[in-house]
């Protein structure tokens, strides 16, 4: 048996540059492994099958569910006839823009890879990762990074440790749903971005805080805007909407400070605090 924890994200900056000509956007973001996890366990199963099961009943079924996806194309690629039970313990909520079905999509290959016994080069298992989801390279990498492209281009970027307060409220919003209500307007400045890869300081962060998609989730669920005004009303430095949303972040100055606000702020929704992931 094999059990292996599956991190969070948040966007800490995210700027769309473009549509693609295969429907995906063009992004570049900032991304922080956070200290939220979901769970997945691996067990052998006597035939060649793959079983997926979690604690809530909410994952679905066959490839639109990323842990079965990643083991059968792991299974494909590798030709292995064997087969695996899995479990995840969900933690990290759906539609919220905290990148979970990616997250628990490479937590099941590296899972696999143990149970099973492959020995994979790591150029094969970025590609295969990119075939699960767009979010899963920088998983597969595992550590604070810019994303560029569709998030198959990455560089490391280095962070302070920092203390985050997180709203999820309850409210998933579908990726999909907010990139089609996206309004993109291009100009050279946004296709030119310079990002640094050096923050010393939190504040140095909360100065760079920016999400295109905010826009667009606001017009589907405004109340993202209470989100983040709570949130500064606690005492957050910086406040910012993850990803798709519906989440909405704050940074703040230590775990003391995170945690005395977290309990101001239940009636959001479920609040967690959570540290980078170094």
């Amino acid at each position: 048996m094999i059990t292996i924890s599956s991190p969070a994200k948040v966007n800490l900056f995210l700027k769309v540059i473009g549509k693609r000509a295969d429907g995906y956007h063009n992004i570049v973001s900032i991304v922080d492994l956070v200290s939220i996890f979901d769970r997945i366990t691996v067990k052998s199963l006597e035939e060649d099958a793959v079983i997926v099961n979690d604690d809530r009943g909410i994952l679905p079924d066959g490839m639109a569910n990323t842990i079965f996806k990643a083991a059968m194309l792991l299974k494909e690629r590798y030709n292995i006839k064997s087969g695996a039970d899995i479990f995840i313990e969900k933690n990290i909520p759906i539609g919220s823009g905290l990148g979970g079905p990616s997250s628990n999509g490479v937590a099941t290959i590296k899972a696999l890879i143990e149970h099973w016994g492959i020995e994979a080069q790591n150029n094969e298992l970025f590609e295969i990762a990119k075939r699960i989801g767009a979010d899963c390279p920088l998983f597969l990498y595992g550590r604070t990074c810019i994303i560029e492209g569709i998030g198959e281009i990455i560089t490391p970027v280095e962070l302070p440790e920092l203390n985050y307060v997180i709203i999820y409220p309850e409210r998933p919003l579908s990726t999909k749903d907010v990139y089609e209500s996206l309004k993109i307007v291009l100009t050279k400045r946004e296709n030119d971005i310079k990002l640094s890869v050096n923050f010393n300081f939190a504040h140095d962060v909360v100065n760079i805080l920016h999400n295109d998609l905010e826009k667009a989730a606001i017009t589907m669920f405004p109340d993202i805007i209470r989100l983040k005004e709570r949130l500064l009303q606690a005492g957050a430095l910086g406040s910012l909407m993850s990803g798709s949303g519906s989440s909405v972040f704050g940074i703040f100055d230590s775990t003391v400070k995170a945690e005395e606000a977290s309990t101001k702020l239940n009636d959001l929704g479920r609040v967690f605090t959570a540290k980078s992931i170094k």
